[in-house]
């Protein structure tokens, strides 16, 4: 869930009264969603081994997907128990949305409507496996959401991380973003709210000051807290300065970030223009779409060039064709000589 959607707790309330309607139970969701849902005659849960099936996928922020004709609730068997939970009850977010009218208009009121889809399925999911006395149980201690929260929520229930990161976003004060990150420092889920955009799913966050000093020392029973934490965007951009904690979670860190008010500090002012930009060594070139690190730029135009000498300066609609197999319009140099289909498709 890359943005914040200030409409998606509401739509979320919607979606669980549109489910209630329905002759649903959250209490029985919140135990065993895949049961309950596995019973019912107007739903369908597919269990596939590792790739959702094409006509389905929905570029959600889970991995699963929704189908429409006939209603099909699909999920990745590759994932764990906890969030194949979370990933289901994404997807029955979306059959909410999908087949009841008032939800749907809800969304077609949005700009970015499959963002709001996508964020409101996720709160969804989140409120379903963590009521509301259990996040606030958990919280309380530290006058607020904090990394030992997520912690603490982990080991008491049967919540997904990326379920955990989701509640714990919408607790937050003020801007700022809950991260689950690896032990090398990639992000696998992502949930922010405010101003502040969460870190990209798969982008690299181990120069965060505060997941490097967590990785170094990956005691399970520590919380990490730092001033100076910072997100790192693909543009070569930072946030400014962060309040942040970290902690772990078997294999994974919790990340707490915000811009100002953090519980577990008594005054925590935002930090203006602290932030940072550096120059990437990987680029992706515009004409080959190979992904490279960069040892020269283009005298003439300052781009990176690729190692099949491409850069700005290389006029890509001089170099075109579309490709006989798939259709799609690719550089020249994506084709064998003389041959009417990309090498993708050979």
């Amino acid at each position: 869930m890359p943005r914040f959607f200030p409409d998606a707790q509401t739509q979320a309330d919607a979606m669980r009264a549109a489910w209630a309607a329905a002759g649903g139970s959250t209490e029985a969701l919140t135990l065993d969603a895949f049961d309950v849902l596995e019973r019912r005659d107007d739903l369908e849960v597919l269990r596939v081994p590792e790739f959702v099936p094409s006509d389905s996928q929905l570029g959600c922020s889970v991995a699963g997907g929704y189908r429409h004709s006939p209603p099909t609730l699909i999920v990745t068997e590759s994932m764990s128990r906890r969030r194949q939970q979370f990933t289901v009850l994404h997807e029955l977010g979306h059959h909410l949305q999908r087949t009841t009218v008032s939800l749907g208009k809800a969304v077609l009121r949005q700009q970015d409507r499959s963002g709001f889809e996508d964020a409101a399925c996720d709160v969804f999911a989140a409120n379903i496996l963590l009521p509301d006395d259990m996040v606030d149980e958990a919280s309380i201690p530290f006058g607020g959401p904090s990394a030992q929260t997520a912690v603490d929520l982990f080991g008491t229930s049967n919540a997904s991380r990326a379920a955990i990161s989701v509640r714990m976003a919408g607790r937050l004060r003020g801007a700022g973003a809950v991260a689950v990150v690896n032990d090398v420092g990639i992000v696998t889920f992502a949930a922010a709210r405010g101003s502040i955009y969460a870190p990209a799913r798969l982008s690299d966050q181990s120069e965060n000051p505060l997941i490097r000093a967590a990785l170094e020392d990956p005691d399970p029973n520590r919380v990490w807290s730092r001033d100076d934490a910072r997100i790192w965007y693909s543009s070569g951009h930072s946030t400014n300065e962060l309040y942040g904690q970290a902690a772990w979670a078997g294999d994974r860190l919790f990340v707490v970030m915000v811009e100002e008010s953090a519980p577990w500090r008594s005054y925590s002012p935002p930090r203006e223009n602290t932030a940072l930009r550096r120059t990437s060594r990987w680029a992706t070139c515009d004409i080959c779409g190979k992904n490279f690190e960069v040892h020269r730029h283009c005298l003439t135009c300052s781009k990176p060039k690729c190692p099949a000498d491409h850069c700005g300066c290389t006029a890509p609609t001089l170099f075109e064709k579309m490709c006989d197999s798939c259709t799609f319009v690719k550089h020249t140099s994506q084709f064998s000589d003389g041959s009417a289909v990309c090498k993708e498709c050979e």
